[in-house]
């Protein structure tokens, strides 16, 4: 079986005025199985495009060659790499060894990437590189402290090493003087008594001295072909078994990690301010409802407000007008949802907040709220808020507790603290009923009392304002037990001002339109804050602790959307950093690329040399954000605390995700190697579209 045929075979090449060259035209040759064949010619004759076509660094316009009758057409990409590990051997004349690598290194390589175990790789490129006439002394040492005639040695040795079929020889001897020229060829002679040996060269007397044919190339066609010896057919060597292995490619990236060590460091500086981000934001993201929900609960009348209905007054769509009244009692109390989980109570806002004045010693205090809660008693408040003092035992007007704004304010007017001293409250409301018959009889309602400050509370800081909390309990009491005179005495028996709210009509101004509601239960209060939870139909809730919780809600909800913004923008500038870094990389190393694929490596492992540095930058930048992050995570949810009193907002879920121990540190690392991978590969591939024979000729 003949190893090697060309078959009709042109190379042409469109120049730009659409004139067709041929750089070879109709070239047919049939190679013996052994024996040094040397290819000679004039410049541009065509010589080394021919050794390129049978390299498989070019394809053929027009013709074929075959390789154990195998045509190079229907040989795939992915399965050249075996045939240059098995078939094919490359001796260049620029040497192309890796030269920051030893000699043994390099004549290793090719057994690496084949998939032989390192010592026995070791012991075979040994062998090979004493068969060229190196020694042990020689081979530990980086390839670019030999001399030239040694280093083409180390070229041939790790060309044979894997015992192919062709060796393949571009202008061997073309940068070594006669010395080491001639023991160069004595070695490629040699070496032709076992294999094919195919030489191109413009050393004429050494290639009549050496060659066994020699092949004549004039404007790309064949003008003569002399026999200078018969050649013997050689039965077909076994070669080395393949199995291929990626491992070579370890040592491979990490040593180019290594050799760009500051760039790589500047890459995962880059990386660790990126994953860092991601994994606060996250943090930010899972943690920041649980804890507004948690500190809007800071508030002692949470879930206190009132009840209104929407009433449609005119109009359709859009344009529809409509008013607020007072709901029916009775059906409020149908209501299941509202009559379980709240008191409801007459709204007496209107009443008490007309003229509400504040004083001590004769001190106006303004600014002050006056807030209901449903009753001191009981399990409507959450009594945990106090911080200090007390909450009063029985529900009355004359106790109060305030808030830790409001305690300042005081203190800031009155000079001292304010808790256990007595402040005045007024209240004072004129009441004008008119008869049918139009008569004006009119009843004021005035409460003067001496309260006392009994306890302080610790409440939400945002938004939050000066309250002074009292008994609804005991306000209502306090209705029920006022009359209105002039109004009991038309009618001829008693009027309390409790009954007058209750039985005005629901669109009087005395009922403020609404009702009181108060949680029967604190513990209830995850049930208010829910979006969910609806009142009923027309119905509308309002309260001023469920709108500070809102607007807190919104407040950090634009404030997620500006660090998700944030977080994407130095997501796509860290994977721009590493995506170019990669394609420095490759672009830096074409000719290593270029060595390691007429070796017989696979795309797959050039590509993973590559990716293999970027995820060792990106893991040590895993390693190094996840430290870093729970740093930030610390200090940053102590800033917030400080600025809107919201505890650990920042919530990384490192020991359990959706009920997974340690599932988020694996989705993490999941996620950054996709992005790592896709950084890489993306430039790189782009990178590939150059041809191994344009990179090596190139450089």
């Amino acid at each position: 079986m003949t190893t090697l045929k060309i078959q009709n075979v042109s190379k042409i090449y469109q120049l730009k005025n659409g004139v067709k060259f041929y750089a070879l035209k109709d070239i047919n040759l049939e190679f013996p199985n052994n024996g040094l064949v040397s290819i000679v010619g004039k410049s541009g004759s065509g010589k080394s495009t021919l050794l390129n076509l049978i390299a498989m660094l070019d394809t053929p316009s027009e013709g074929e060659i075959y390789l154990k009758e195998r045509s190079y057409s229907s040989i795939k990409r992915k399965e050249r790499p075996e045939i240059y590990q098995n078939d094919i051997g490359i001796v260049f004349q620029n040497f192309n060894l890796i030269e920051d690598k030893s000699v043994l290194y390099n004549v290793e390589l090719p057994l690496l990437i084949k998939g032989e175990k390192k010592n026995r790789a070791k012991e075979l490129a040994s062998q090979a590189l004493m068969k060229v006439g190196l020694n042990e002394e020689q081979f530990d040492k980086p390839a670019n402290e030999l001399s030239g005639g040694e280093q083409q040695r180390v070229a041939i040795a790790r060309a044979i090493v894997n015992k192919p079929k062709v060796l393949l020889c571009d202008e061997p001897t073309g940068h070594l003087d006669i010395s080491n020229s001639i023991k160069v060829m004595e070695i490629l002679k040699k070496i032709s008594k076992e294999r094919l040996v195919i030489l191109v060269s413009h050393n004429l007397p050494l290639v009549k001295q050496y060659s066994d044919e020699i092949i004549t190339l004039k404007d790309g066609q064949v003008i003569g072909k002399e026999s200078i010896k018969k050649l013997r057919t050689l039965e077909e060597e076994t070669n080395l078994k393949t199995k291929h292995s990626a491992s070579w490619t370890k040592d491979v990236f990490v040593s180019n990690f290594r050799k760009r060590l500051k760039r790589n460091i500047f890459t995962s500086l880059c990386l660790v301010v990126s994953f860092t981000m991601f994994i606060l934001v996250m943090g930010f993201i899972n943690g920041k409802d649980s804890a507004i929900r948690n500190t809007c609960y800071q508030q002692l009348d949470f879930g206190s407000g009132s009840i209104s209905q929407e009433e449609k007054v005119s109009g359709t769509g859009v344009l529809s007008l409509t008013k607020s009244i007072r709901p029916n009692y009775e059906e409020l109390k149908k209501n299941e949802k509202i009559d379980k989980l709240f008191e409801i109570c007459p709204n007496f806002s209107t009443i008490i907040y007309q003229n509400l004045s504040f004083e001590y010693d004769g001190t106006p205090l303004n600014n002050l709220n006056y807030n209901p809660i449903y009753s001191f008693k009981g399990n409507s408040i959450d009594k945990s808020l106090i911080i200090d003092g007390y909450i009063p035992k029985e529900d009355t007007l004359k106790e109060v507790v305030i808030n830790q704004f409001a305690r300042q304010t005081i203190k800031k007017k009155i000079g001292k603290d304010p808790l256990g001293e007595y402040l005045n409250l007024k209240v004072y409301f004129t009441n004008t009923y008119i008869t049918e018959y139009e008569e004006y009889i009119q009843d004021n309602f005035v409460m003067e009392k001496q309260i006392r400050v009994v306890g302080v509370v610790k409440e939400l800081k945002y938004l939050n304002s000066e309250k002074i909390y009292y008994s609804n309990v005991a306000m209502e009491d306090q209705f029920h037990s006022s009359l209105l005179p002039n109004l009991s005495t038309y009618f001829g028996y008693d009027i309390s001002w409790y009954d007058y709210v209750m039985n005005s009509s629901d669109i009087s101004m005395i009922t403020s339109y609404s009702y009181n509601l108060f949680l029967k239960d604190y513990l209830d209060k995850s049930i208010v804050i829910d979006p969910n939870f609806n009142f009923g139909k027309s119905l509308n809730f309002t309260s001023e602790s469920l709108l500070v919780s809102k607007s807190l809600q919104d407040f950090m909800d634009v404030a997620q959307y500006g660090v998700i913004l944030f977080m994407i923008i130095a997501s796509i500038g860290s994977i721009l950093i590493l995506g170019i870094m990669s394609f420095v990389s490759y672009s830096e190393d074409r000719k290593l690329s270029a060595i390691f694929t007429f070796l017989g490596a696979r795309d797959g492992d050039i590509f993973d040399i590559y990716l293999g540095e970027s995820m060792l930058s990106g893991l040590i930048s895993f390693v190094v954000s996840l430290g870093v992050s729970i740093g930030f995570e610390h200090l940053l949810n102590y800033i917030i605390f400080n600025v809107v009193e919201v505890k650990n907002i920042i919530s990384i879920p490192f020991l359990s995700f959706l009920g997974v121990r340690f599932l988020y540190p694996i989705v993490l690392l999941a996620i950054i190697g996709l992005i790592v991978f896709l950084a890489t590969s993306i430039p790189i591939s782009f990178s590939k579209l150059k041809k191994v024979k344009e990179e090596l000729q190139s450089l």
